[in-house]
């Protein structure tokens, strides 16, 4: 009987364990930390920058995905439709791929077969990159969204899917009032 109880109870706890929510990004209230990025699509195409330090106190929608651009191509979509609607009041937005120079072609083709103009990026030394750790993007997580104005973050969303991108724009709304 004890070891029926256990071995119940030990399935529960692997259960819930496996659908424990991801923890990935800079938590509201936190202050973005300048990182350098390469822009592979933006208009600092080609240059090594800090579009967090570009943009400044503006309303930021930054994403930062994991490491296949071809996979990324929903998301890209749906989060370039929130930027457009959003740009008349000032939403500056990039997405971070959470890869090398490795990914520069692939992010190229994604860009080029969904039309998206938001900067898509990478990090000049990769992932493990000192200045991105600060962000404590997890690798578990396939994407994770932050929302920062005036150097603070306003909200965060981990493994953005089409079912969550209104959430998304419903933060961006609120950030931006």
């Amino acid at each position: 009987m004890n070891l029926k109880f256990g071995l119940v109870a030990a399935a529960s706890l692997l259960a819930v364990a496996a659908f424990a929510a991801i923890e990935s990004g800079l938590k509201p209230g936190a202050q973005p930390s300048p990182f350098q990025v390469v822009d592979v699509t933006g208009p600092n195409k080609g240059k090594e920058l800090c579009y967090r330090c570009q943009y400044g106190g503006s309303p930021v929608l930054a994403a930062f995905v994991k490491n296949d651009p071809a996979k990324a191509g929903q998301l890209l979509t749906d989060l370039q439709k929130v930027v457009d609607a959003r740009k008349e009041k000032g939403l500056k937005s990039f997405a971070v791929f959470m890869s090398g120079p490795e990914a520069k072609v692939a992010i190229q083709k994604i860009a080029a077969e969904k039309k998206i103009t938001i900067p898509l990026v990478f990090l000049p030394q990769g992932a493990q990159a000192q200045d991105i750790a600060s962000y404590k993007i997890s690798p578990e997580a396939t994407n994770t969204v932050i929302l920062w104005r005036a150097s603070r973050v306003r909200s965060n969303f981990v493994d953005v899917d089409t079912a969550k991108v209104a959430e998304v724009a419903k933060a961006a709304d609120a950030m931006l009032q």
